[in-house]
């Protein structure tokens, strides 16, 4: 028994795959016109499962990045300092021995004395440096000065370890352990390098005042120290320094390091992203024309099956 197909049926049909057909055209035109393969979800479930995982990740190396940049600032704003420390020890030390050879008034003593009281008290200055509200020579007391007005020479921090994370499982330390005088390691803080005015420590800011005092004083003992043990107390102080930017400048290339591999992942995470909801503008454009040449097919093959019916007279 034959089936018979009714002219409704056919018209039906021809305009549910037109509709497709067109939705296909849509979809493809705004994929090239959008320059994305996955507008939804629905589009491609996988694919946009994919692209979310990808995307999280540069979300996590932005973040990595942040603590690189951080880290960075804070390591150049340290080596800034500690170069400024070498200045002003280079300067005592000229200042030391000027005064050693003895042929200077107790005038020019007391001048001299009081140079290098100031040169102390701009050392604790420079150490109070601060990347943005954090000062970075008081350990992990990052919210307080390492030395401040009216605590003399005592030191206001800790001597905690100041950690950031560069990059995907890395991290560094910012106040690396440094070589101390007399031989000992610490955390780089205001207190490794110029001490905390609690007794003899041998670093910077009791070398300072001790020279001073000899200065002021004048005795032949005190005078004749100006030349032997202030300059070797100096001269420990400034290998220390020396020292301490040497490891900061190891850190630093480790962190210019970490940004450069922070880069190549970031690189690859989005070339990743791309390849996965991209439009492939040559595909895009062949599957747009073919759709085109479908559709205008199909249109033609549809005006010459549905012919008007009697029915269609009568109206």
């Amino acid at each position: 028994m034959a089936l018979r197909v009714a002219n409704n049926v056919m018209t039906n049909r021809l305009l549910a795959d037109l509709r497709a057909s067109y939705a296909r055209m849509a979809q493809t035109q705004d994929q090239i016109s959008s320059g994305k393969r996955i507008g939804a979800p629905s589009d491609d479930p996988l694919g946009a499962a994919r692209a979310r995982l990808r995307r999280g990740d540069l979300e996590g190396l932005d973040r990595h990045r942040d603590g690189a940049n951080t880290a960075a600032s804070w390591l150049d704003a340290g080596e800034t300092a500690l170069a400024r420390v070498n200045d002003q020890l280079q300067r005592a030390r000229e200042l030391a021995l000027q005064a050693s050879n003895g042929t200077l008034s107790p005038t020019d003593r007391r001048r001299i004395a009081d140079e290098i009281d100031q040169l102390a008290e701009s050392a604790k200055d420079v150490l109070s440096i601060k990347v943005g509200d954090t000062y970075i020579f008081s350990g992990t007391a990052t919210t307080t000065p390492p030395y401040g007005n009216g605590t003399g020479d005592a030191y206001q921090g800790d001597a905690g370890q100041v950690v950031r994370d560069v990059g995907p499982g890395v991290s560094v330390q910012l106040n690396a352990q440094v070589p101390t005088v007399p031989s000992a390691t610490a955390p780089l803080t205001g207190r490794a390098i110029l001490g905390d005015g609690a007794g003899a420590d041998g670093r910077v800011l009791d070398t300072l005042r001790t020279l001073a005092a000899h200065l002021r004083s004048g005795t032949a003992a005190d005078t004749a120290a100006l030349g032997t043990t202030d300059l070797q107390a100096l001269d420990a102080n400034l290998r220390a320094v020396t020292d301490a930017r040497s490891v900061v400048g190891a850190t630093q290339n480790r962190v210019e390091t970490a940004i450069g591999r922070l880069d190549d992942l970031e690189a690859t995470g989005k070339t990743v992203l791309s390849d996965i909801e991209d439009t492939d503008l040559a595909k895009a454009l062949s599957d747009l024309s073919m759709q085109q040449t479908a559709y205008q097919a199909a249109l033609r093959a549809g005006a010459q099956i549905i012919q008007p019916s009697l029915m269609d007279f009568l109206r």
